[in-house]
């Protein structure tokens, strides 16, 4: 175990003792993960799981740094953790569309003759998915603009003019 690790691995152990000793399974104490108390529940993992998948890295770290720097209640973090999952699940979508269509370019020069009936069909598929992503990126755009107030909407403007927000 690398030395820095050590601290936070024994931070996050404690607060699973003390979270099973105060009879809550599977949970993290807000003081070990620096959630501030309204946010208890995105720490815990019976909600955590819920919202954002059990494992791997998923939506937490967009909904969470969107959440803070909006200044997001719970209702609007919940909505937002959707919709952030429905953009993640497009674009791997979009991205396995993508893989399909190289494979197809590829065998459509792998013959003596190019194929164009398969070239036609890759370059379809690869303009499909880049429409479907960019249809989900507006759809996901119009919710947020829908339960954000004046100076929310203000904030994400910036952050995607920044580039701190990529679409």
């Amino acid at each position: 175990m690398h030395p820095g690790f050590i601290s936070y691995w024994r931070r996050r152990h404690h607060a699973r003792n003390a979270c099973a000793t105060a009879g809550m399974s599977g949970c993290y104490a807000p003081h070990a993960t620096g959630a501030a108390p309204g946010w208890a529940w995105m720490a815990s993992s019976q909600f955590g799981d819920a919202l954002f998948g059990a494992g791997g890295f998923g939506t937490r770290r967009p909904v969470r740094f969107l959440a803070e720097r909006l200044e997001l209640d719970d209702p609007q973090v919940a909505k937002l953790a959707k919709i952030v999952d429905r953009l993640r699940v497009e674009r791997e979508q979009g991205a396995v569309d993508l893989r399909r269509a190289a494979g197809a370019l590829a065998d459509a020069l792998e013959g003596a003759a190019l194929d164009t009936a398969r070239l036609d069909e890759a370059t379809r598929l690869r303009v499909d998915a880049a429409k479907r992503v960019q249809e989900a990126v507006a759809g996901a755009l119009r919710e947020l603009h829908e339960f954000l107030d004046a100076e929310q909407r203000e904030e994400l403007a910036s952050l995607i003019r920044s580039g701190a927000l990529r679409l």
